[in-house]
């Protein structure tokens, strides 16, 4: 995350799962993954059985002391490699905090509630106190005009929009999904749609401006791919590599 804010990005992207004593902590699965994790005892996790690592059946002191970035990623080789712990959303928040007002800068933070209906009660609390979690964060450290929520998942969205109606939230869209028929079944109109770079099309951005709806678009990783969405008038662009982004195109 700090490496992306000296990177020029003016929002961080996140995904937060929960821990068994509730908290709300950084990673992109709610297991530890076998590619670039050790477990609890330091030892090698094979992907055969890297889901028996719930994050949601360890208490946050066990998950600070389980390292992650131990191997370089196979799937990012330019990425930094750094061992290092899951951090909680609130001291990514509180780092970021710090950090910005030292370069006079406000960052905006998206935040992904990595739900499932299959996962919940195994790999998360029910769905709706998952979400009163991160909205509790966000409402804690005032982040609530810099911020946005997303999700793949609908009921997560739907209990936001009514609960937690001065949040802004983002509908994702995989690309396996129907567009069209996720944005129906949403039910209202997100502050923001943010589908895979594959669904992304002129009358799609046309619609999205109509209903006054951001769209932002995921994950591009090359510059031909950037300078196409950029000219085609997307409003945001979500990438692993936010330096060679950057220069092949400038969003506003």
């Amino acid at each position: 995350m700090l490496e992306a804010i000296k990177q020029g990005v003016d929002v961080l992207e996140m995904d937060v799962v929960v821990s068994k004593d509730l908290v709300i902590l950084l990673s992109h699965e709610p297991y530890f993954h076998h590619e670039i994790c050790l477990d609890p005892n330091g030892n090698r996790i094979y992907e055969s059985t890297q889901e028996a690592y719930n994050i949601y059946e360890f208490t946050y002191e066990q998950i600070r002391n389980t390292r992650c970035g131990t191997f370089a990623h196979p799937r990012f080789p330019l990425q930094k490699q750094k061992s290092y712990y899951k951090p909680s959303l609130s001291e990514v928040i509180d780092t970021v905090k710090k950090v910005t007002e030292l370069l006079g800068k406000q960052i905006g933070f998206n935040i992904e509630i990595k739900a499932r209906d299959e996962w919940n009660g195994i790999f998360h609390p029910d769905y709706r106190a998952f979400a009163d979690l991160v909205a509790g964060i966000i409402y804690r450290h005032g982040i609530i005009q810099q911020t946005t929520v997303q999700s793949f998942h609908i009921p997560t969205l739907q209990y936001l929009h009514r609960a937690h109606p001065s949040l802004k939230l983002v509908l994702l869209v995989d690309e396996d999904e129907d567009l069209a028929e996720k944005y129906k079944e949403l039910g209202f109109t997100p502050e923001v749609l943010s589908p895979h770079f594959s669904h992304v099309s002129m009358p799609w951005i046309k619609f999205a401006h109509s209903r006054g709806m951001k769209l932002i678009t995921w994950t591009v990783n090359d510059a031909e791919t950037a300078r196409r969405l950029a000219n085609m008038g997307v409003h945001g662009i979500i990438t692993d590599y936010p330096d060679s982004i950057f220069k092949a195109v400038k969003i506003n």
